[in-house]
């Protein structure tokens, strides 16, 4: 499948914060995240990195 599981970076400790984003649509300063099975979610912060192998994104605070 083509998800990725979200993590807020905080200090350095990664936080789950949305499993199975399957896409990501920016809005400002935020983000909205949408699920799989049609769940969305809107986050603060940028993105640090995108491991699309691990399925794996990671924000940071800003």
């Amino acid at each position: 499948m083509c998800e990725s599981n979200v993590y807020l970076l905080k200090g350095d400790k990664e936080e789950l914060v949305f499993k199975e984003v399957i896409r990501i649509v920016p809005d400002g300063d935020e983000y909205l995240l949408y699920g799989v099975l049609g769940d969305s979610q809107r986050i603060k912060g940028k993105i640090r990195e995108m491991n699309l192998l691990s399925h794996k994104i990671i924000f940071e605070e800003k």
